[in-house]
């Protein structure tokens, strides 16, 4: 059974001439367990929008269901939720096992549970050495890496990640986007990934959503997605 639905799901907005802005156009589709699920388009198409909507950040009209519960029904603490945008956010006088430590106690998770949380993703991560560092004295690879295990070690259901290699050197970008795979995969986490870089949605997806002007033109294998014959796969394709 898909773990998440969007049942006719419309977010407006007002822009700044006081028009009304179709961010999301009644969309109903199914987002799959325990997969990743790529979400592309090109800017404006409603990607980042749909995440929000996830998140509880966002006001909409229709209905979003985990299991066939409706979230608008559990607390946004107790969605199961981990969100990572592209904004590398860490405390700059603080330690990287202290960064990492943050949400866990937010979460109020007893210190023994949350101080292995840190050692094992530290080590999936290849940050174990790092973890006595001050945040301020990272590379942008380590920093990344920081920050992405501060989203995962949280041991959520699901995973959303933002444009998260949007700021990122490619080499970088490459490496987040395959620990983020490996972690999901290995783990049998659900994963929904928002991107604008189309190699790296063929190269980690399980399924690939593509969203246009906030309708969905598809959902497609990355096999079916690179021959695609419609008109906006082919024109992202291109690139």
């Amino acid at each position: 059974m898909e773990k998440i639905n969007l049942e006719h799901v419309t977010v407006y907005f007002e822009n700044t001439k006081d028009n009304i802005v179709t961010a999301l156009d009644d969309i109903s589709f199914s987002f799959f367990a325990n997969k990743i699920n790529v979400v592309v388009g090109y800017s404006g198409s409603g990607k980042s929008t749909l995440l929000k909507c996830l998140t509880g950040s966002l006001v909409y009209n229709g209905k979003i269901l985990f299991d066939d519960k409706d979230i608008e029904l559990i607390p946004i603490q107790k969605r199961g939720i981990s969100y990572m945008d592209q904004n590398i956010t860490l405390y700059p006088s603080a330690n990287v096992y202290e960064n990492i430590m943050f949400p866990l106690k937010a979460m109020k998770v007893e210190h023994d549970v949350a101080d292995q949380r840190i050692k094992d993703i530290a080590c999936k991560l290849d940050i174990s050495l790092l973890l006595t560092r001050k945040t301020k004295f990272l590379s942008m690879g380590q920093a990344s890496r920081v920050y992405l295990a501060r989203t995962l070690v949280k041991d959520s259901d699901i995973y959303l990640f933002d444009e998260i290699s949007k700021n990122l050197d490619p080499s970088i970008a490459k490496e987040i986007s395959t620990l983020v795979k490996n972690y999901l995969v290995e783990n049998n986490k659900t994963g929904i990934y928002v991107t604008h870089n189309i190699n790296e949605a063929t190269a980690i997806a399980d399924y690939i959503y593509v969203l246009n002007e906030g309708k969905l033109v598809g959902i497609y294998t990355p096999k079916e997605f690179v021959s695609s014959d419609n008109e906006i796969v082919k024109s992202l394709l291109v690139g």
